[in-house]
């Protein structure tokens, strides 16, 4: 009996462990299919969900601290930067979030926490952390700043420092961070920036002030030159002088050596000889070498320097160099210049009763007197004679616009500029540039002569011989004289053809107050040949010809009495 009873007491006891673990394993499995009724994951309750309900309702009800702004402080700037957590990249991990709260587990302490006790998770988030960058990276150049250079300057020749202040730049993984830590517990966040030093710092800046500034700027610098003797204060060579960096922390000073230069020169009054070319005068009708003459000046290259140099010495001097100074055109140059004999000798006869043609053909032949064309070198009336005005002696003479004689200032000096034209000519010189009459004038020769005008029509040739040309010109008994010195290099002639296309003139009636009688003379077309040949040769070496138009000069006939051109 003792035995079957304690069989029964087994089996009962055996049926209640079974029950109890039956009734364990299941509110285990129930609480893994189910979260505890008072759990809230940051501030969110998801008591009694099941998993999938818990995960969109994190989902849900997270939505709004996403799309809630933080507020992020920007030192350097005054308001906050609206940071939208949703927009730079930031979102709520519901999956991680809810891990560890719901599974099977028979742990007796975790399912009786989970039928009975409180839990509370933190909300965990994720962020994309290149969309966080990009923001970041574009708010950026709203927060830097460049540093402030210090700077020494010299106003009015005195020292002025100007202390230098640094920048700042985003700190854009500090700030990634700070916004990280914020999400999703607060609405607020401070950036962090990084300063930006200058390349000078405030030490150096000083070191330079006293070091070369003080100094350089303590007093006048005396100079002396010679004889010559002067003083240059601050105020007068402080605009020349600046303090740059030198790219290894320090400020040094920079020179402008030509204002320098300018300085001493404007203040210091030095004894110098201007140098004198050599030259050619006539006697006898001949040329005469007037020898060059050395001049005296100061060495340019050397002021800058020396001024430098006296800027922090202790007696605050400086001594410039007078140097001999050579002509560019030497009185050996003018030997060598093959002037020896006479090249060309032409003469243009004019009516000497026109007292004020002849003044003017005075004042062009003197100007243009003793002229030297190196080889190589090109002749220009007008760029000789310059513009004719009465203060350079010219009276008002004959011009001729559009085909009708009238008066202007300098008005003649075509004359000698055909006699040029010829010297050129037969020297055997290459012709740049030159215009005939617009009607023929006898006294010159058809083809071969040219008018000038200033500015517009002028009267150029190019020296091409190896040889220099000495240009001689004068106005003597009725004729301009032109000769060309040189060494002979060509024999030219010259052939004119026949008058072709001849036009006959009209007359013409004008009763205007300025009218200007004219005789008649026909239009016609000519042809001029120019040859050259090696002196004592018959081999034509090159020939040119040129055609000249001339309208015909019409006869004019002043009916008004009292006209007065």
């Amino acid at each position: 009996m003792a035995l079957n009873d304690r069989r029964a007491t087994i089996l009962r006891l055996l049926i209640a462990a079974v029950v109890l673990i039956g009734g364990y394993l299941g509110l285990a499995a129930w609480s893994a299919q189910h979260l505890p009724a008072t759990v809230s994951v940051g501030g969110i309750p998801i008591g009694g969900l099941t998993e999938d309900e818990a995960e969109a309702a994190v989902e849900t009800k997270s939505a709004p601290l996403l799309a809630t702004p933080i507020a992020l402080s920007v030192p350097g700037i005054d308001d906050p930067v609206d940071i939208v957590p949703a927009d730079v990249g930031f979102s709520v991990d519901a999956a991680r979030t809810l891990e560890g709260l719901t599974g099977f587990t028979l742990n007796p302490i975790t399912v009786w926490n989970r039928l009975v006790g409180s839990v509370q998770a933190p909300l965990l988030t994720h962020v994309d952390d290149d969309v966080l960058t990009e923001r970041l990276t574009k708010l950026a150049p709203s927060v830097e700043t460049k540093p402030t250079e210090g700077a020494v300057t010299f106003p009015d020749g005195k020292v002025d420092v100007t202390a230098p202040v640094p920048g700042r730049t985003l700190d854009i993984a500090g700030t990634k961070l700070a916004l990280r830590k914020a999400f999703p517990h607060s609405t607020t966040a401070t950036a962090t920036v990084s300063p930006v030093e200058p390349e000078v710092t405030g030490q150096a800046v000083a070191a330079a002030a006293k070091d070369f500034g003080e100094k350089a700027m303590s007093g006048p610098i005396t100079v002396v030159a010679g004889k010559s003797k002067g003083t240059i204060d601050p105020a007068d060579y402080a605009p020349a002088v600046t303090m740059v960096p030198d790219g290894a922390g320090a400020l040094v000073p920079k020179f402008d050596k030509a204002k320098l230069t300018a300085v001493v020169a404007d203040k210091v009054q030095v004894e110098t000889k201007a140098a004198k070319d050599a030259r050619w005068t006539f006697e006898g009708g001949r040329p005469k070498i007037v020898p060059s003459v050395d001049g005296t000046a100061v060495d340019e290259s050397t002021i800058a320097d020396g001024v430098i140099a006296a800027m922090t010495s202790a007696d605050r001097r400086v001594e410039l160099k007078v140097v001999t100074t050579k002509p560019k055109f030497t009185t050996y140059h003018a030997r060598k210049a093959g002037v020896k004999e006479l090249v060309v000798d032409f003469q243009s006869p004019f009516p000497p009763e026109d007292t004020t043609r002849t003044q003017n053909l005075i004042v062009a032949s003197r100007a243009i007197n003793g002229t030297y064309l190196a080889p190589g070198e090109t002749f220009s009336l007008n760029g000789i004679l310059g513009e004719r005005t009465t203060a350079k002696g010219y009276q008002d003479g004959t011009v001729i616009i559009n085909g009708r004689l009238t008066r202007g200032t300098g008005g003649g000096i075509s004359q000698v500029s055909t006699v040029i034209y010829n010297m050129a000519y037969f020297a055997g010189a290459q012709t740049l540039e030159f215009t005939p009459h617009a009607f023929f004038i006898p006294r010159y020769p058809e083809g071969r002569e040219a008018t000038v005008f200033w500015p517009s029509v002028d009267n150029k040739w190019k020296n091409d011989t190896p040889y220099g040309m000495l240009l001689q010109t004068w106005v003597e008994g009725g004729y301009v004289h032109g000769r060309v010195w040189s060494t002979k290099v060509w024999d030219i002639k010259s052939i004119k053809s026949e008058r072709r296309n001849v036009k006959q003139p009209e007359t013409i009636k004008d009763d205007s107050p300025t009218c200007y009688p004219q005789q008649p003379q026909p239009g016609f077309d000519v042809t001029v040949t120019r040859q050259w040949y090696r002196p004592g040769s018959s081999t034509l070496v090159k020939s040119e010809k040129v055609n000249t138009h001339y309208i015909p000069e019409h006869e004019i006939i002043c009916t008004d009495p009292n006209a007065k051109p």
